[in-house]
């Protein structure tokens, strides 16, 4: 009888340890498994985070160079109404400087910006550039070929075409910083950079 009772005992003893193995294993592998899932939740959201940071950097480069080319546009727009200014168009040629900015947007990788509208819209300041940059070219062109010294009408019908350019690159300029979705901060600080770049291009055609 009491072998039966100490071997019954045994036999408990042996079946809750068994059973406290168990569920100390269990428990170990839930835990393991919570910490990996952890893990690549974290891992998940640095990668979003990362994804997210190049995605605004690279919106924010566009869009410098989209404000690059607005604003050396409306400067040589306004130029060309400078009558003190009008009298070098023979011995500067500031379509050079646009179609520099023009190479600079072709070569920007536009599928990067991971949005239709905003491709589109960015689509469009190449091709402004490259018709500021005829406009001024033909400008040269009249100016050098008149026999009549004084040039105001061709600067006028010039000026209007540039107008025209003009008017249009910046209705772009708002489409674009609508699709491109970028906060205030982002949008200053980016018309501040390109600003700054086009006052120096001007101030060297200015010279």
């Amino acid at each position: 009888m009491p072998e039966t009772i100490w071997t019954e005992t045994a036999a408990w003893v042996e079946a809750i340890g068994t059973i406290c193995a168990v569920v100390g294993a269990a428990w170990v592998a839930a835990g393991e498994a919570r910490s990996a899932k952890a893990r690549e939740e974290r891992a998940r959201q640095d990668t979003e985070r990362k994804e997210a940071r190049a995605l605004t950097a690279t919106r924010t480069a566009a869009l410098n160079l989209a404000i690059l080319a607005a604003t050396e546009i409306h400067n040589l727009h306004i130029l060309l109404r400078n009558e003190k200014w009008q009298g070098r168009v023979g011995r500067v040629s500031a379509s050079r400087t646009l179609l520099g900015t023009e190479h600079m947007l072709m070569a920007f990788p536009i599928q990067s910006l991971a949005d239709a509208p905003a491709m589109v819209e960015f689509s469009h300041f190449p091709a402004a550039l490259e018709t500021a940059a005829e406009v001024y070219a033909n400008l040269e062109t009249a100016v050098r070929a008149a026999t009549d010294p004084d040039h105001s009408a061709i600067f006028v019908e010039y000026s209007a075409q540039m107008q025209r350019v003009d008017r249009s690159t910046k209705l772009h300029l708002k489409g674009l910083k609508k699709a491109l979705g970028l906060d205030v901060a982002s949008v200053a600080a980016a018309a501040s950079k390109a600003k700054v770049e086009a006052s120096h291009t001007q101030n060297d055609l200015r010279r």
